[in-house]
C-alpha cells in the first residue's frame, strides 16, 4: 500500500535528470581529457629537462649538430636524438597525435612546416625562430603544427639549452627548463 506522499519520480522527471547528468558528463569529460594532456606535457618537460641536464653533466659537447652531422658519442644533440629514438615504446609521445606518428624525434635546423612531419614527440634544433624567447613570433599555423611537441632548443648566442613544449593551442609552455652548458 502506497501513500500519496511516497510516490516516486515520473518518467518525465527521470528523463530530465538523465539529460542533466549526461550534459554534465559531456562537459566534464573533455575538460578532464585536456587537463590530462597538459599534465603529460608538464611531466614530460620535467623528465626531458632532467635528461638534458644529466647529459650535459656527462660531458657531451653542447655544440649543436643536426641529424647525421657527427658522432652521437660526442655531441649532445646527436646523443639525445639517438637515445630518444631508440627508446621506442618507452620514449616520449605527443599526447595530441598519439600512435607511432606521435613518437617521432626530429633533429634538424628547420622547423617542421608540413603536416606530414608535424607534431613530433621531440624536436631538437638550433633554429633561431624555435628558441623559447622567439616562438611567439612564429605564424600560428606553424605553432599549431607543433602542438604537443617537446622542444630542445640549442641557442648558440647564450649559454643555455632551453627545453619547453608547445601546447594544444600552439602556445609555448609557461616556463622552460634552462640548462646551462658551461
Amino acid at each position: 500500500m502506497r501513500l500519496d506522499s511516497e510516490k516516486g519520480f515520473s518518467a518525465l522527471e527521470l528523463l530530465v535528470i538523465i539529460v542533466i547528468v549526461c550534459t554534465l558528463v559531456g562537459i566534464g569529460v573533455p575538460v578532464l581529457h585536456a587537463q590530462t594532456k597538459q599534465s603529460v606535457l608538464d611531466s614530460n618537460l620535467r623528465s626531458l629537462g632532467s635528461m638534458v641536464k644529466e647529459s650535459v653533466a656527462e660531458g657531451y659537447s653542447p655544440e649543436y649538430l643536426a641529424s647525421g652531422e657527427g658522432d652521437p658519442a660526442a655531441y649532445l644533440s646527436l646523443q639525445l636524438e639517438h637515445n630518444l629514438s631508440a627508446a621506442g615504446e618507452a620514449g616520449y609521445i605527443n599526447p595530441f597525435v598519439g600512435s607511432a606518428s606521435g613518437r617521432v624525434v626530429i633533429n634538424g635546423r628547420a622547423i617542421p612546416s608540413d603536416p606530414e612531419s608535424a607534431a613530433p614527440a621531440v624536436f631538437i634544433t638550433d633554429a633561431a625562430e624555435a628558441q623559447y624567447h622567439a616562438v611567439d613570433a612564429l605564424p600560428e599555423t606553424v605553432r599549431r603544427l607543433l602542438s604537443g611537441t617537446l622542444v630542445i632548443a640549442f641557442d648558440p648566442s647564450s649559454l643555455f639549452i632551453d627545453v619547453f613544449y608547445i601546447d594544444g593551442e600552439g602556445n609555448k609552455s609557461p616556463a622552460a627548463v634552462n640548462v646551462p652548458i658551461l
